[in-house]
């Protein structure tokens, strides 16, 4: 059996692990209705460092990658739609397309998503050379369409699904708390759209000056200022109509209470299993406010983020700030992760 290079990620206890560079087999079609992808970019994401970290479940000796797209290789008997050489996407997040919720449309809360199937996390995913995929978790994408850019449409479906949610207005402030990598795509999505004025609150000296590139009014440090006084003296006293929490934390959680505005919203993004808050109910009935969650996308998301990425809609190039082969990952891709100074690191395979 054909070998391939692939980062496998190893348990070291109750949670959290190691990832190493092996060499596995290469993966083979079992079921009718699978596609074989030649992957050809894999962006590294924040959830695969809290893996590590033990911050977010993952299956042992699986591979990782959950942002990935590439080219198909092969087919099951059964696929009729797709052919060998198609530019492809893949939305890792398995939906079953029969339970209630994705009946509804509302397919990010498919009853099939809480059995650990998502592809790059508890199934084997894009760090390797080729992966196994159903056919309902590929999107086709255009001929035309840069590849190393197409990496960015699931990350991005997700930015398009919290801006979505958040239906900034176009006198509305918003804020959005962290500028890591998913912070500022959504940054540059909300961008996009008339707001009154967009505001993002980080310490790092690299992120702050990203964030400024891609258009933000103001950002605040909150190393050196005060977030809260800060963001009252912007907003004459009124505070933020939209916060978005792009980190997670409970620290960021609590920021968000001291900064939105009576009838504001306050969308959480980031995800940390660790993380915990205290909101006193009064403080939400009383000024009609609004706690929402933003996790993962839609169809309809992916539709847009390919189309957004297809027309150069998005300043993509700006986002990418590195690329990588796979032998690099973790001596190369990893570091820059922790280090903070990358905004997405792309594995180009």
């Amino acid at each position: 059996m054909q070998k391939m290079l692939a980062a496998v990620f190893h348990k070291t206890g109750e949670s959290g692990g190691d990832v190493t560079l092996e060499e596995v087999n290469v993966p083979e079609i079992k079921d009718h209705h699978e596609v074989l992808v030649e992957v050809k970019a894999t962006g590294i994401c924040g959830t695969d460092m809290r893996i590590m970290e033990g911050g977010h479940p993952a299956n042992d000796n699986t591979v990782l990658g959950h942002e990935f797209c590439g080219l198909v290789k092969e087919v099951g008997k059964d696929i009729m739609d797709l052919k060998v050489g198609d530019k492809v996407a893949i939305d890792p997040n398995l939906k079953c397309g029969v339970c209630i919720p994705c009946r509804c449309g509302d397919e990010s809360h498919c009853e099939f998503l809480a059995t650990g199937q998502t592809i790059g996390i508890f199934r084997n995913g894009g760090y390797a050379k080729y992966c196994v995929v159903p056919r309902n978790a590929i999107y086709r994408l255009p001929p035309s369409i840069d590849l190393t850019k197409a990496v960015l449409v699931e990350p991005l479906s997700c930015a398009i699904h919290c801006h979505n949610l958040a239906d900034a207005k176009e006198c509305d402030t918003v804020v959005i708390i962290g500028a890591g990598s998913m912070g500022l795509i959504i940054e540059s999505v909300i961008r996009k759209h008339p707001i009154n004025q967009l505001i993002i609150v980080e310490p790092m000296d690299y992120r702050i000056e990203k964030a400024r590139e891609l258009g933000a009014d103001y950002v605040i440090n909150p190393r050196t200022e005060n977030v809260e006084k800060k963001i009252m003296e912007l907003t004459q006293d009124i505070g933020a109509n939209i916060v978005i929490d792009a980190v997670g934390i409970s620290s960021t959680f609590e920021m968000a209470l001291k900064i939105w505005a009576k009838g504001s919203k306050l969308v959480l993004f980031g995800q940390d299993s660790r993380a915990s808050g205290t909101v006193k109910p009064n403080d939400i009935v009383r000024w009609e406010r609004k706690i929402l969650g933003s996790f993962i996308s839609n169809g309809h998301d992916y539709l847009s983020a390919i189309n957004l990425i297809n027309t150069n809609s998005i300043e993509v190039d700006k986002l990418i700030t590195h690329k990588i082969p796979l032998e690099k990952l973790i001596s190369d891709g990893f570091p820059l992760m922790k280090e903070k100074k990358c905004i997405k690191v792309v594995v180009i395979h």
